[in-house]
């Protein structure tokens, strides 16, 4: 099972704050591609000092990936506050302004207009948010955070056919350069064996030929890296099986090394069939690293 790193959920969560009100919490997670865990949180201020539980939640959860979650109220912040007076600091006001009255001898009379645009005359009273609401929101986190994991789920199984098709054609282009490959091999011992018999029969030429014939012979021999490919494809099969969880790094590591071996293959033997197909498996393993990138 494959999973991947994007996805979307979202919930939303009836809380009883203060004096019975009811406010409805919108709680929603989407997530990116990315090599490390990284959260950012858009929390209401009343909410905010739930970061950290909510981070360890979600890097339970979701592992890997760039996570952008939000928790608000769907009618406003204000929603879970009221704004109450500050009777002390409006009586402060009142009692200043008098002040200046007498001792300056001004005239004129505070009014409430007035009073009502100084700063801190008003207040937010924040809601206790009790043990009680703040288990029923990292519930319902990990309820959304479940959700998008399935989500994840079902797009890991598309990324999963795809590459299992993309490996499918790199095995059969390396099937054709293996069979390239033999007849070359035997093309090439066989001009061996006459050269080696000129030279046994005497001929200069052919005893200074043969030496050279042996050092290609074993420069185009790339049998180990046909067999290290194959190992590798193999491996990756079992890596997509495995029940393990994370497995876009392990592939990812996979990849670059198909890639060594096959272009390994190009150099090491020069045949423009060989050339035609090593470039045909790059194209599609290049198409696996780019799918590889988002997957968990």
């Amino acid at each position: 099972m494959l999973l991947s790193m994007t996805g979307y959920s979202s919930g939303v969560l009836d809380l009883t704050i203060a004096k019975g009100r009811i406010v409805s919490i919108s709680i929603e997670i989407k997530t990116l591609n990315s090599r490390f865990f990284e959260l950012t949180a858009r929390l209401s201020r009343n909410l905010s000092f739930l970061e950290t539980d909510i981070h360890t939640l979600l890097r339970k959860k979701l592992i890997r990936g760039r996570i952008y979650c939000s928790i608000l109220p769907t009618t406003g912040e204000g929603e879970l506050g009221t704004v109450i007076p500050s009777i002390k600091t409006a009586q402060d006001y009142v009692r200043a302004s008098e002040d200046i009255k007498k001792k300056c001898k001004i005239s004129g009379e505070l009014t409430i207009s007035d009073l009502v645009n100084l700063p801190n005359v008003f207040e937010a009273e924040k809601p206790a948010i009790t043990e009680t609401i703040k288990k029923a929101l990292l519930k319902k986190v990990v309820e959304v955070a479940e959700k998008l994991t399935k989500q994840r789920s079902i797009e890991g199984s598309n990324l999963k056919k795809d590459i299992e098709k993309r490996f499918l054609l790199c095995k059969k282009s390396l099937d054709k350069i293996s069979i390239i490959y033999e007849k070359l091999m035997e093309e090439h011992k066989k001009i061996i064996s006459k050269t080696s018999q000129l030279a046994e029969a005497g001929s200069e030429e052919a005893r200074s030929r043969l030496e050279d014939l042996y050092v290609m012979l074993n420069k185009i021999d790339i049998h180990e890296e046909i067999i290290r490919f194959k190992s590798h494809l193999e491996g990756s099969k079992f890596l997509i099986k495995n029940r393990e969880i994370e497995k876009g790094k392990r592939l990812d590591f996979t990849l670059q090394e198909l890639v060594r071996e096959t272009n390994t293959i190009a150099a090491k033997c020069s045949n423009a069939e060989i050339s035609r197909y090593a470039v045909d498996i790059k194209v599609e393993l290049e198409k696996v690293r780019e799918q590889t990138q988002n997957v968990l």
